[in-house]
């Protein structure tokens, strides 16, 4: 079964069993450590430096609608290339056919921004998230891996595949809406049959509101 079919098989499972039609809403900021490799057959760059995210859930039943905006400035680590601007943002429409698993699907932009020039990337992902607690209920651990299905790029070379996760805990208060979280996310991009390599990677740290 091609993955394509995984999230409308999820729906059909899960539909009949939908809990209370109530919207749940949650908001996070977040500060992350970004480091971005460019690898080619000429040689290799690589920028880094923090940039700064929101982004928010909204929840009804077991449907979901994620937004997030993450925006940075990169300075050179090696040679004399210039600064880079980072934005970055998602759209992601998701099922969680069990509690601890979500099943999302969307386009995720990035781009990059310097000396009056812009270099765009699009991704259409698939993406599953598990979400589990392991110290009672205060602190809960997360993975998520996505792949993207299609992809476009103002680049040079054709495009072959690209895929990433993120993985790290939330610690949430007991009688609050209060949640932190840290994590370590990277996603890796092949094109022209692996002339050019892309790879993104850094910590995040944040925090966050929950009204469940």
């Amino acid at each position: 079964m091609r993955a394509g079919w995984l999230l409308p098989l999820a729906v059909a499972v899960g539909a009949s069993r939908l809990p209370g039609q109530t919207f749940h809403t949650a908001g996070a900021a977040s500060v992350v450590t970004a480091r971005v490799r460019t690898e080619q057959l000429g040689g290799a760059a690589q920028f880094s430096g923090a940039a700064f995210g929101a982004g928010g859930t909204l929840s009804l039943g077991r449907f979901q609608l994620g937004l997030s905006y993450l925006q940075g400035r990169l300075d050179p680590d090696t040679g004399s290339a210039h600064a880079r601007d980072l934005i970055e943002g998602a759209v992601l429409v998701g099922f969680r056919p069990v509690e601890w698993l979500t099943l999302s699907v969307g386009p995720h932009a990035r781009a990059y921004a310097a000396s009056g020039q812009t270099q765009r990337w699009l991704f259409w992902e698939l993406r599953v998230r598990a979400a589990k607690p392991f110290i009672g209920s205060t602190v809960q651990g997360y993975a998520e891996l996505w792949r993207a299905v299609a992809a476009d790029a103002n680049v040079p070379e054709p495009f072959d595949h690209a895929q990433g996760g993120e993985a790290g805990m939330i610690v949430r208060l007991a009688r609050a809406p209060f949640e932190g979280r840290l994590g370590y996310r990277i996603d890796h991009a092949v094109l022209g049959g692996g002339t050019r390599l892309e790879t993104v990677d850094g910590v995040v740290i944040g925090v966050g509101l929950a009204w469940r």
